[in-house]
This record gives C-alpha cells, sequence and structure tokens, in this order.
C-alpha cells in the first residue's frame, strides 16, 4: 500500500490549503446543489442501451454569476496565453481554476489517508480516457453526414447531434451501413433544436450529465438563404440557427472541454463551418444582428453571409480567449457543395435526389468537379482534417478553405486551383496588391468585432448557458 501522509502532518499541509478555500470563495456563488435525471446514451455498436447516471449533484450557478463568469472571460486571455511556468495574479475565474486544483489535491490526499485510517482499500482515481469523441451538429444530413462517417471510419466516436433523437437514428443507421463498426452516440431523449435555446440549452445539459468525454467540437448546422424567419427567441433565423445557437453550445461545453485538454495534455479543438459567402460586401452590421432596423430590407443571401462571418468572428475570439495548449479554434469553408442547403435555390441538386459517388464518375459529375462544385463527401473532408489531424492542433485562429490551406493568408494561385477554388483571388493575380485583394473582402474580420459579436451574443444566451 502506498505511504500517505501521517494525520497530523496531513493536517498541517491541508489547513492553509482549506482556509485559502474558505476565503478565495464568493459568498454570491454558493447555490444549493440540483439534482438532474439520468441521461440515457443509445449505442447501438455494442448493443445496449444504458442509461449514465454522472454528475448528478452539480451546482447551478445564479444569472449574475454567469454573468461576472462571461464578462470575466475576456479578462482572463492575457493570463490564459503566459507559459505554464509563469504565475500571474489570479482574476476570478483564474481563482476558480486554482480552486479546483486545490479541491482536487485536498481529496487526493485526505480521503485515501481516511481510508486507510479505517483499514479500507481507497478508491484508485480514475484514468483520463486517451481518446475521447468528436460531437457534430447537423449530423444528420450533408456534409456534416458525411463527415460524421469519415470520422467513424477513421475509429473515431461521433456523437450526431440532431434536431430529434429520430433524426439522430436514421444518421446512424446510414452510416452503419457504411461502416459497419462505427462508434456512434445519439443522446436518448435529446434532440439539438437550433431553433430555440431553450432546447439547445436542455441538450447541452443532456450531454454533459451523460459523462461523455469531449476533444472536438464541429459547429456544422446551418440554413442557407431561406426566407426571413425568426427563431423561437425572435432572432433573425440565420443569425440565430447559425451563429447564436453554436455560440450556446460552444459557451456550455467549451469548460468541460478545457478540463479534459488540461487533464490529457492535449488540447481540445473547436471547429466551425463557415463559407466564402462571409466576403460579401456589407453584409455583417454588428449594430443590427438580429435585422430589427433594416427587416423591411431584408435580404437573405446578406443575411446568410452575415451568420457565415459571425462563425469566423467565433472562433477567432475563442482563439484569442483560450490558452492554445488547452483550446484551439479554426474555422473553415467547404467549398460550393450541393447538400440540402441549396434547396431554396436548385432544388434538382438537393443531397436526396442524388447519389455523390455514382455521379462523380460520370460526364457531368467530372465538369462540376473541375467548376470546383463539391458533394457532401468531398465537402467534409476539411471538417476531418480540422478534427483529427495533428498539424490541425497546432495552429488557431485561422479561416482554411482546404486542409492546410489557409485564406486569404497568401493562398498562390495554383494552391486555389487545386483546392477547386480557381474562382477566388490570390494575392498573386494581376492587380490584386493595388486593389488590396483577397483582404478587403475581410474588412469585417477585426478583434473590435469579434470581441462585440462576442458580448452581445453572451446577452442574448445567458440565461439557457449549461454550466
Amino acid at each position: 500500500r502506498a505511504v500517505r501522509p501521517s494525520s497530523p502532518l496531513r493536517r498541517s499541509l491541508l489547513d492553509p490549503l482549506v482556509v485559502m478555500l474558505a476565503a478565495s470563495v464568493p459568498s454570491a456563488s454558493v447555490v444549493p446543489a440540483r439534482a438532474r435525471s439520468p441521461v440515457g446514451i443509445s449505442d447501438r455498436r455494442a448493443g445496449r442501451m444504458d442509461n449514465v447516471n454522472s454528475r448528478t449533484a452539480r451546482p447551478t450557478p445564479t444569472p449574475a454569476s454567469r454573468r461576472v463568469a462571461r464578462i470575466s472571460a475576456h479578462h482572463r486571455a492575457e493570463a490564459s496565453r503566459l507559459d505554464a511556468d509563469d504565475v500571474p495574479a489570479a482574476p476570478e475565474p483564474a481563482r476558480r481554476a486554482i480552486l479546483g486544483g486545490v479541491a482536487a489535491t485536498v481529496g487526493g490526499w485526505s480521503l485515501p489517508a481516511i481510508a486507510e485510517e479505517a483499514g479500507v482499500d481507497a478508491p484508485a482515481a480514475p484514468a483520463v480516457p486517451a481518446k475521447g469523441a468528436i460531437l457534430v451538429t447537423g449530423a444528420n444530413s450533408g456534409v456534416g453526414l458525411s463527415a460524421a462517417k469519415q470520422l467513424a471510419a477513421r475509429g473515431e466516436t461521433v456523437v450526431l447531434a440532431c434536431r430529434t433523437e429520430a433524426k439522430g437514428e436514421d444518421a446512424r443507421a446510414a452510416i452503419l451501413e457504411k461502416v459497419p463498426d462505427a462508434s456512434l452516440v445519439v443522446l436518448k431523449g435529446a434532440g439539438l433544436e437550433m431553433t430555440d435555446l431553450r432546447r439547445v440549452s436542455d441538450y447541452c445539459k443532456a450531454f454533459l450529465d451523460s459523462g461523455i468525454p469531449l476533444d472536438t467540437l464541429i459547429l456544422n448546422a446551418g440554413i442557407m438563404a431561406v426566407p426571413l424567419g425568426r427563431t423561437a427567441q425572435g432572432h433573425e433565423m440565420h443569425f440565430g440557427v447559425n451563429h447564436l445557437a453554436h455560440f450556446l453550445v460552444q459557451d456550455s461545453l467549451r469548460g468541460a472541454m478545457r478540463d479534459r485538454a488540461a487533464a490529457r495534455g492535449v488540447p481540445g479543438r473547436v471547429v466551425a463551418c463557415s463559407s466564402i459567402a462571409n466576403m460579401l460586401p456589407g453584409a455583417l452590421d454588428v449594430d443590427d444582428l438580429d435585422w430589427r432596423r433594416r427587416e423591411s430590407r431584408y435580404e437573405k443571401w446578406s443575411a446568410y453571409a452575415a451568420s457565415k462571418a459571425e462563425n469566423v468572428l467565433l472562433t477567432d475570439e475563442v482563439a484569442r480567449m483560450e490558452n492554445q495548449r488547452l483550446l484551439v479554434a479554426n474555422s473553415f469553408h467547404p467549398g460550393i457543395v450541393t447538400t440540402n442547403l441549396v434547396r431554396y435555390i436548385l432544388p434538382e441538386l438537393t443531397a436526396e435526389k442524388r447519389d455523390p459517388e455514382a455521379e462523380r464518375m460520370t460526364p457531368q459529375g467530372r465538369a462540376m468537379s473541375k467548376m470546383g462544385i463539391r458533394d457532401a463527401d468531398e465537402g467534409a473532408k476539411t471538417h476531418v482534417w480540422l478534427a483529427t489531424d495533428p498539424s490541425a492542433g497546432d495552429v488557431t485562429g485561422r479561416f482554411f478553405v482546404d486542409p492546410g490551406l489557409e485564406y486569404p493568408g497568401g493562398a498562390t494561385r495554383a494552391q486555389l486551383v487545386r483546392a477547386q477554388d480557381w474562382f477566388l483571388v490570390s494575392p498573386e493575380d494581376p492587380l490584386a496588391r493595388q486593389l488590396h485583394l483577397p483582404d478587403k473582402f475581410f474588412e469585417w474580420r477585426t478583434a473590435e468585432n469579434a470581441r462585440k459579436l462576442w458580448t452581445r451574443s453572451a446577452e442574448m444566451t445567458d440565461a439557457f448557458k449549461a454550466a
């Protein structure tokens, strides 16, 4: 049996830590614990239906403490970027991290020693799983389904986050046809309905209660160029679904990802599916995110383009706030993909009416490929690269148009042609430098816009955050 500190020594070590713990916890943050119901996880690959009852009594932050945490998160950016050997002054979030370490140390010393004194074997500390799951929103169709299929084929465990449990089960069945040994998870009784922040919050709570270790979060679900509509909370539909719901998902799960990354020594990844439509001039207005002032002049393509710019600003801000050793965040353009997103524009090209694998071999399919039009499988390749490639774990705050190809970022004409993005401007093109292209298309991509978007998104989702 391992040698542990004797009682007097243990008390001498614990006393100052307990004093620190008592002195550092703000009284306003102490609230009664609330029990949560067990959440079922359906895993057909294992041939079972498990009820997971982990973390059933987690403290519930008050609205006031949530607001403090949100505001404090921005002030944490500088401290989080310091090297591990530096010891900065600890603001509120950093003090909480310190307290977590203190609590873990106290538990590690006192509980085994008490067990030893009682003459019983101490429970072994739970090992941190070496490999966690990849959660994909909108995994039931289009590039989300293709990304989930390709990730599963690589041996990854994929959480299919779909609007309903039924859609998740349909996606699982479709993937299992192609990848019979796929490791797929559908949360029982939980659906990620992106048009209602309450439902998004419920899904995040269910996921946290499941205890599934999360390594990568792929924010993929989206709508494109739909008529003017509003979510359950009254937000413009593109802003509400493509950005705000995803903001709530990452804001609710990022803390657990960060903690896991610290424990396993490998950074977690936040990946957002954007589009080169974000380059549409004048589309983003951070002072009218919900199109209230401009409602009479609503333009569906501008609304879509704005939401895709917001996807980039979201990952840019996460990259600025988080220590790169714990979390990296990047966005990307999947290509011009003929999926369900085009149902309002080119209904004959929707995914349900096509067989991408067969079409790729036809003359028309080859011609579309040369034009830069991709099927869902081709469109998912950057999802997979950002989620799994070791080199993608070393970069943060970037926007990619193909695996490893950052844009603008000095992309050459040859690189863009090779990536089937020949229609994009390269800095090498004639007059590009004189006209400040392609950088001029990204004038909206500023730190000020990212911070303003983050602050307003946090205010809109504060009451729904699962934590």
